[in-house]
């Protein structure tokens, strides 16, 4: 009797204790300090060309911690260079929810707009970047896109002028549609 009391007891304290669920082992509190590593290593398989463990890298920082924007800009930046444009756009917006000063994030954004066909909320992007840095080379090439789709060849070459002036490479079929347009590049 003894013995069912003492089971009948830890089955009532069982049952009424709160189910906790268990917290993620890489967003306690002391994990916050590994956010900047892992976004550092992410960027080095990026570089190589890994873009899958370099993505795994990026969403580990953010799981160390919410709030560190660099991890959402380099989940972003995968997206983009593989093409999911929804999926970059949503990380990039992410980004300037916790960083607004990054010019980049701003840039890549207008930029993925852009390829989206939403023309005013890209250029709102792209003219956000160049408020905060105006030698923003990213933002300069992504006015240089839009302005040969609009085929306004003469501020497409200014633009690109600025992007080569400040550090942009310019993809070779991208110089060869401007050079069959009466473009001249620097």
């Amino acid at each position: 009797m003894n013995r069912f009391l003492v089971l009948l007891a830890f089955a009532f304290l069982t049952v009424s204790l709160p189910v906790r669920a268990e917290n993620d082992p890489l967003s306690a509190l002391g994990m916050k300090k590994n956010a900047k590593p892992t976004v550092e290593l992410g960027w080095k398989y990026f570089e190589k060309g890994d873009y899958e463990t370099a993505l795994k890298r990026f969403q580990m920082a953010i799981r160390h911690d919410k709030d560190f924007a660099p991890g959402y800009y380099g989940v972003a930046y995968v997206y983009s260079v593989q093409g999911k444009l929804d999926e970059a756009i949503k990380y990039y917006r992410e980004t300037i929810k916790r960083d607004q000063t990054y010019p980049y994030s701003y840039a890549n954004l207008g930029y993925a707009l852009l390829q989206k066909n939403q023309f005013d909320e890209a250029l709102k992007m792209l003219d956000k970047a160049l408020q905060i840095h105006p030698k923003c080379g990213e933002a300069h090439l992504s006015y240089a896109n839009y302005y040969a789709y609009k085929k306004q060849w003469k501020k497409a070459e200014e633009s690109t002028n600025k992007a080569i002036q400040y550090g942009q490479k310019i993809d070779p079929e991208f110089r060869k549609l401007l050079a069959s347009n009466g473009v001249k590049l620097k």
